[in-house]
């Protein structure tokens, strides 16, 4: 099941991509993106989601801070804050990738053992943008937050308004 879903998640970015190129827009000083994000935490095995918006103030930097929830699975749930800095290059029309570092934040409540754990961490990782059009992008990302006892990886897949 979970190998199908990810040749279905596959498909539409390379569908999205393909449908991106023919577009000229690329991430330019002083734009701004306000977006939403669904994804995978590793360290529950469950989902999450997250709010996101990103500023970029130089050719290559651009400031990431989100929020977000990981769902309870495995008794475990979390909210999750980060704020990283993302270096975006063009790699051809319509198609950003860039790598990340940032410092993130974690509340980490257990079922079980009827606990909290608040982590603080950095977080690495990289991602891609797909410019649908000037003000639509799609992105994928992947980051590792390091952090005592509860770090692990998520992924995401999400779609962004520029203004």
């Amino acid at each position: 099941m979970k190998s199908t879903l990810k040749h279905i998640a596959l498909a539409a970015v390379c569908c999205a991509g393909a449908l991106a190129l023919p577009t000229s827009a690329y991430s330019q000083v002083g734009e701004k993106t306000l977006g939403f994000a669904g994804g995978y935490a590793s360290h529950n095995g469950g989902g999450y989601a997250d709010l996101y918006f990103q500023y970029t103030f130089a050719p290559h930097l651009r400031l990431a801070p989100e929020i977000g929830y990981v769902f309870r699975n495995e008794g475990k749930s979390a909210f999750v804050c980060s704020v990283d800095l993302q270096f975006p290059f063009r790699i051809a029309r319509g198609f950003n990738i860039y790598p990340l570092t940032g410092v993130t934040l974690n509340n980490w409540e257990y079922e079980h053992h009827d606990g909290h754990a608040t982590r603080a961490g950095f977080d690495f990782g990289g991602g891609f943008d797909i410019y649908m059009t000037s003000q639509l992008k799609l992105n994928l990302q992947c980051k590792y937050s390091l952090m005592n006892d509860t770090g692990g990886c998520f992924l995401n897949m999400g779609i962004g308004y520029n203004f």
